[in-house]
């Protein structure tokens, strides 16, 4: 057993904390929160000072879900005790942020340190990544993506959108998800162009709507629309291929608002063996259950236990996303929120 700590106790913390329950590897010997209420049904020491908690309990990892302001600091200071650390994303506000601690990760003498970028746990994510793989549609040359949320009464007034806490709207909050996925599925991108904009959310100091378009040196591209003025909630990526095309529609979340969580691929057929012209035979998987949660828990088990090298929300994940977040804010208004 792992004896583990988790910092920040709102939706993120209880999440963590039922799937670590669900993986049965952790000993979870405190939670800590500022609001003392979110913690007050669950059977194990309750902090409000999160040094203190650290301190006194000298856990073996500590999982850290506080607002974007407060990850950099908490996470240093604990690879620097000697903890190893889960955290959510976004890794702090701006790239200096993710820089520094994959710098003091560097430094931690062993102590492992993962993000949580749990998109890419996805079972359709998981199922897209090995069409890739296999090579049977050829090669990837172009990524459409489209992640979009409907903002809600209370948006305006919200903690995401307060750029001292946060550090940016909604790129940051949630296009950093499908930022994520385009650098995993082509690599890195060498060239950025974006906007950033209020189209609806007027006064608010961060974004409600950014457009980016990236390319590799390959010359592979990518787009994103990344937005909280979709009013039905939208994940879409199109991965259009050499010899095919896959498309994944719907995510499963705990709002169910995304729809049904689909993957759908076509092979090229300009012969026209197996439909009409533009419309080939279609392959469907439909998915019913998320286990990105678990997945996710259960490799930083691996790393920290068995030694296991993490493979998904390393360090340089988190620095190579916030430098694509960073170019987008850059490009779009021509500064930075960082």
């Amino acid at each position: 057993m792992i004896d583990a700590v988790i910092i920040g106790f709102g939706k993120m913390g209880k999440i963590r904390y039922d799937a670590m329950i669900r993986h049965g590897g952790y000993n979870i010997t405190a939670v800590c929160d500022v609001n003392e209420e979110s913690m007050a049904d669950y059977p194990c020491k309750k902090y409000s000072d999160w040094e203190k908690c650290l301190d006194e309990t000298k856990p073996e990892a500590v999982i850290v879900c506080t607002f974007n302001n407060a990850i950099p600091n908490v996470v240093c200071n604990a690879l620097e005790r000697g903890i190893h650390v889960f955290s959510e994303k976004p890794p702090g506000r701006t790239l200096a942020d993710a820089k520094t601690m994959r710098e003091t990760a560097k430094n931690s003498s062993g102590k492992e340190l993962k993000f949580g970028f749990n998109h890419r746990y996805h079972n359709s994510v998981i199922e897209a990544k090995a069409l890739i793989d296999s090579r049977i549609l050829g090669d990837i040359v172009c990524i459409r993506g489209v992640y979009g949320k409907a903002g809600s009464e209370t948006f305006a007034r919200e903690w995401r959108n307060d750029v001292n806490i946060s550090g940016g709207g909604i790129l940051l909050d949630q296009g950093i998800h499908m930022l994520d996925l385009l650098r995993y599925f082509l690599g890195d991108f060498t060239s950025v162009t974006g906007a950033v904009n209020q189209l609806v959310w007027d006064g608010l100091p961060t974004e409600d709507s950014a457009f980016a378009l990236l390319k590799t040196d390959a010359g592979k591209i990518a787009s994103l629309h990344s937005n909280a003025i979709q009013w039905k909630h939208k994940f879409d990526m199109d991965i259009i291929c050499t010899e095919g095309y896959i498309e994944l529609d719907g995510l499963l979340t705990s709002t169910k608002s995304y729809g049904e969580e689909r993957l759908s691929y076509y092979r090229k057929d300009l012969e026209m063996k197996t439909g009409g012209l533009g419309n080939p035979i279609e392959h469907t998987m439909c998915f019913d259950t998320d286990n990105s949660w678990n997945l996710e828990i259960a490799e930083f088990y691996d790393a920290v236990r068995n030694g296991s090298p993490i493979v998904n929300g390393t360090p340089e994940d988190a620095v190579k996303v916030m430098e694509l977040v960073e170019k987008i804010y850059s490009a779009g208004r021509g500064d930075s929120l960082a």
